[in-house]
């Protein structure tokens, strides 16, 4: 959102509508000028003490900032500034009383660009490939580029949203962009980059990982075509039951979806039939032993 740095930085639109709608004014300062913000300076080392220590850890990226956000939100809580007379948590909430409030819309900062979608089905952004749907091969696409995702555009619709990788060069593909492709090519199959570096739900990530079969990814593929005819949750189940003998197989996996689908799940109703016998009957009996005792 800057052009250049320090002093001679200049705002780019999207910087100067985002100031606007939080109504602020940006103060830069020079590099490696500490004398220019002294109180910056501190303030990152307590930021670094607090939040970093120890150093976060996480899956991802999106893992580690809500890491440090629980540390900072638990300081804030909890600790108190030496020579004030209350807790940080509650001076803040003094100060917000004297605050305009928020707007009613968040402002969605990100990064727009346009890429060009190749023949293999992805663009390329920071290093990194991302798959999209065959139809938008040969095509320019406008890309949002938010912290932990990207988001490409074509045309005022919404083409695919990617979670954006913990580390670069690590390609995003999507297996079912290939599908298509896959049928009409099935010896490709094999060495697809799609199935073997594929991003999967956890349950297909297991079977690949399980499965020893010289033609695994042959029988993944096959399995993701199964979800185009029958609903995604229960192929997964069914993957999930596969995975949980040890050695999965697309024919395990086809075993218990038919078991799935044919499996009775109306509630059990007892058929037995008990009939109530008339006790008016013993009521005669019980009157008649009270007249012969008479």
């Amino acid at each position: 959102m800057l052009d250049g740095f320090g002093k001679n930085a200049v705002k780019q639109e999207r910087f100067k509508l985002f100031e606007a709608h939080y109504c602020f004014e940006s103060v830069f300062m020079n590099a490696e000028s500490g004398n220019e913000k002294g109180s910056i300076e501190n303030l990152c080392g307590s930021i670094k003490q607090t939040a970093f220590t120890p150093i976060p850890k996480g899956d991802n990226l999106k893992e580690i900032q809500d890491e440090v956000r629980r540390r900072c939100l638990e300081y804030r809580m909890y600790h108190k500034i030496k020579d004030r007379p209350k807790a940080i948590l509650e001076m803040s909430l003094e100060d917000r009383r004297c605050l305009h409030p928020l707007p009613a819309k968040r402002f969605e900062a990100y990064e727009e660009v346009k890429a060009n979608v190749g023949s293999d089905l992805t663009f390329r952004y920071d290093t990194v490939k991302y798959s999209l749907p065959i139809e938008y091969v040969g095509k320019t696409v406008t890309l949002r580029v938010f912290p932990y995702e990207i988001e490409a555009w074509y045309k005022g619709d919404l083409a695919y949203r990617h979670t954006r990788p913990f580390a670069k060069d690590e390609n995003r593909y999507i297996p079912e962009h290939y599908l298509s492709l896959l049928e009409m090519r099935p010896r490709a199959m094999r060495n697809a980059a799609p199935l073997k570096l594929g991003v999967m739900p956890p349950e297909l990530e297991r079977f690949r990982n399980k499965c020893t079969a010289k033609d695994k990814f042959e029988q993944l593929a096959n399995i993701l075509l199964l979800a185009r005819d029958t609903d995604s949750k229960l192929v997964l189940e069914a993957v999930d039951r596969a995975n949980k003998t040890g050695v999965p197989t697309l024919h395990k996996v086809k075993l218990f979806l038919d078991l799935e689908k044919t499996s009775d799940k109306s509630p059990l109703v007892d058929q037995v039939i008990v009939t109530q016998r008339d006790l008016d009957q013993y009521d005669i009996l019980l009157g008649m032993e009270d007249t012969n005792d008479e």
